[in-house]
């Protein structure tokens, strides 16, 4: 069931860029355009600050990442994140903690801004990654109790474990100038899963980068600076003509 409306989330995203790719539009001279934007149009390094909000409303775990893009024609932004996760937590109802080393994930992935050739400030952003973490994990505080005889064994624990995981996401999101450079966004993503590897007797329950297992939904709130290219100034003879027309 997963597979299949991963499928359909990825075929959608195809279909809107698809879709937009036929468009143009008249710039201010009159002319017909494919692109209102400049073929490059800046960096943009942003710091993701939902986990350490969420880990001071009592969260056990946390993803710690900056990302860094690049804008092509305001349309077409290839992304790069990166971070480290750690986690210390005892899963509602079960008798164990869960403990992860800070470990080191990252992904790859491109962004599309449906808006691009409208002059607003801000876009609208469909996305994918590939996501990617190699992590030491500990399971602590096994406590077992018999039924039967109402004794048990408390303080167990499983060490060593080892995982690498890797999978995909589909990403919505909002991105708005805020104030001279600085960026405030918001996404909306749905993981996909493809691998985990484990330890013997156990598996791993929080994925760096990817969160829990069993939940395949993810949110970010991050805040950036967009670095862009300085505007080149027209030639003289430009410059003359315009001071001539005044």
């Amino acid at each position: 069931m997963r597979l299949k409306i991963s499928l359909i989330l990825m075929l959608s995203v195809f279909a809107v860029c698809a879709v937009a790719a036929k468009r143009t539009v008249v710039n201010e001279e009159g002319d017909t355009v494919r692109y209102l934007y400049p073929k490059f149009n800046g960096f943009t390094v942003n710091v993701d600050l939902f986990s350490p909000v969420a880990n001071a409303f009592g969260q056990k775990y946390g993803n710690y990442e900056v990302s860094l893009d690049a804008g092509f024609y305001n349309r077409f932004y290839p992304v790069y994140e990166a971070g480290i996760c750690y986690a210390d937590d005892t899963p509602e109802d079960y008798n164990y903690t869960y403990h992860v080393n800070p470990s080191f994930y990252n992904r790859i992935g491109l962004n599309y801004n449906i808006m691009y050739n409208k002059k607003i400030p801000g876009m609208l952003l469909v996305g994918l990654r590939y996501g990617m973490s190699v992590a030491k994990y500990d399971i602590r505080n096994i406590n077992i109790t018999s039924p039967y005889w109402g004794d048990g064994q408390t303080g167990l624990a499983i060490d060593g474990g080892r995982s690498v995981a890797h999978w995909g996401e589909v990403v919505l999101g909002l991105q708005m100038d805020a104030f001279r450079g600085f960026m405030l966004g918001w996404s909306l993503r749905y993981k996909i899963l493809f691998a985990a590897s484990h330890g013997a007797g156990s598996r791993p329950w929080i994925i760096p980068g990817f969160g829990k297992r069993n939940n395949p939904l993810g949110v970010t709130f991050t805040i950036g600076y967009r670095i862009s290219p300085k505007k080149k100034a027209a030639p003289a003879a430009v410059q003359s003509a315009l001071e001539n027309n005044k």
